[in-house]
């Protein structure tokens, strides 16, 4: 039932996320009948990722976990995001600068974190890639 819940909110937060990025929006002929269809705005996610690194994945962050774990997708990834900035990460206490831990802090953390917080090792594997994604893609 909490997989349930938690796919579901994913399957939402990425449905508004796409409505929202929907800037160009052209009809396909003059024809009244004639559906209209939406293109959205390729998001340009250098442009957004923050100083903290708490920001949503993109092919970037994809690319650079690949190379570790050839295993993980985008879906994984923004699942780990959404646990980590709306799931059960926040229940307790707010977001923490993926920036100021390094891999093996971050992966501590995140064991004992998933342990108090009680989410599956599907739903840890998940924050696990996210973080490391961020870190893989952050500035040295």
């Amino acid at each position: 039932m909490k997989k349930n819940k938690l796919l579901l909110a994913i399957i939402i937060s990425l449905i508004v996320s796409a409505c929202s990025n929907s800037k160009k929006v052209r009809k396909t002929n003059s024809v009244a009948s004639s559906p209209v269809v939406a293109t959205p705005a390729t998001p340009s996610f250098s442009a957004t990722k923050s100083n903290d690194g708490i920001y949503p994945p993109g092919q970037e962050e994809l690319s650079a976990i690949n190379i570790k774990y050839p295993d993980a997708s985008l879906a994984k990834l923004q699942e780990g995001y959404l646990i980590y900035t709306q799931g059960a990460c926040i229940q307790c206490h707010g977001t923490v600068s993926i920036y100021s831990h390094d891999e093996e802090q971050w992966k501590n953390i995140i064991d004992d974190m998933a342990q108090r917080a009680k989410i599956s090792d599907l739903e840890k594997d998940a924050v696990y890639k996210y973080v490391f994604s961020i870190k893989s893609t952050q500035g040295k």
